[in-house]
């Protein structure tokens, strides 16, 4: 049964705080559609007072929690009775993430890049995230790309879900959201030269190849003149970054991973 967030809030004193990026979800059908996903061992990144943790309670065998707010580690832990429940009151984005099969979490805006990125990490099933709906577009294929584009889609796939207005938070957010499924699929080895290519020319994401990687040839522990040479042979070195897809960036990478080597790099 759907718990809405506003009541238990009001009884325990508690309302959003801004510096850790609070929006409760109030929206039964959301909370429906995301909890439908819960199987095996369910993750939830910032569980607030339970309005969604219930809902994978019922169906997930078991649900970790991670929460660095204190305060909503006590509403839980008074609140609910869950046998198949655990709660860790730390900062996600510190240390090792518990193991999982599936992440089900309305995301806190302020950490969807790092927490993505450290999901992406993982061993995992699925991914279902309630995230800022321009960050969604982004990870499946819409828009201007950004170093999360290339890093997502070459590792798994993304699909919008569906959309969630601003109003189904409270308080509200100044932006709309949307839910995403991600799914494993690795379309090639992302390794250290591939994350640094995606790294220089997202830096410059304005330009064309050549240039981009002439202006991040730090990264490359290069100096201007011999990343000239480099870069005027690399792979789309006249296309615009924005206009690359992953693979274009693969090979950039694989060149750049044979020409600096072979010149010392």
């Amino acid at each position: 049964m759907f718990k809405d967030p506003r009541p238990l809030l009001k009884r325990h004193g508690l309302g959003a705080k801004k510096h850790h990026s609070q929006n409760f979800l109030i929206s039964p059908r959301v909370v429906s559609v995301m909890a439908s996903y819960a199987r095996g061992t369910v993750l939830e990144v910032g569980p607030g007072v339970g309005t969604l943790t219930d809902a994978l309670a019922e169906r997930a065998e078991r649900v970790i929690a991670i929460e660095k707010d204190p305060s909503l580690c006590s509403v839980l832990e008074q609140e609910y009775s869950w046998a198949n429940f655990e709660v860790i009151n730390r900062d996600v984005l510190e240390g090792d993430l518990p193991a999982f099969d599936v992440c089900i979490s309305s995301v806190p805006y302020a950490i969807s890049s790092p927490l993505l990125f450290k999901l992406l990490d993982e061993p995992f099933d699925t991914l279902v995230l309630l995230l800022q709906r321009e960050f969604v577009d982004r990870l499946v294929g819409r828009g201007e790309p950004s170093r999360l584009t290339f890093m997502a889609q070459s590792m798994a796939d993304a699909r919008n879900v569906l959309a969630v207005p601003r109003t189904k938070f409270y308080p509200p957010p100044r932006v709309d959201s949307a839910v995403v499924e991600i799914v494993p699929n690795r379309k090639f080895e992302v390794d250290t030269w591939y994350r640094l290519t995606v790294e220089g020319l997202l830096t410059h994401k304005r330009k064309r190849v050549h240039n981009a990687l002439v202006d991040s040839r730090a990264i490359f522990n290069k100096g201007k003149d011999e990343m000239k040479s480099i870069a005027k042979n690399a792979p789309h070195a006249r296309t615009r970054v924005v206009e690359l897809n992953i693979h274009e960036v693969r090979e950039i990478a694989d060149y750049l991973d044979s020409e600096c080597f072979e010149k010392g790099g």
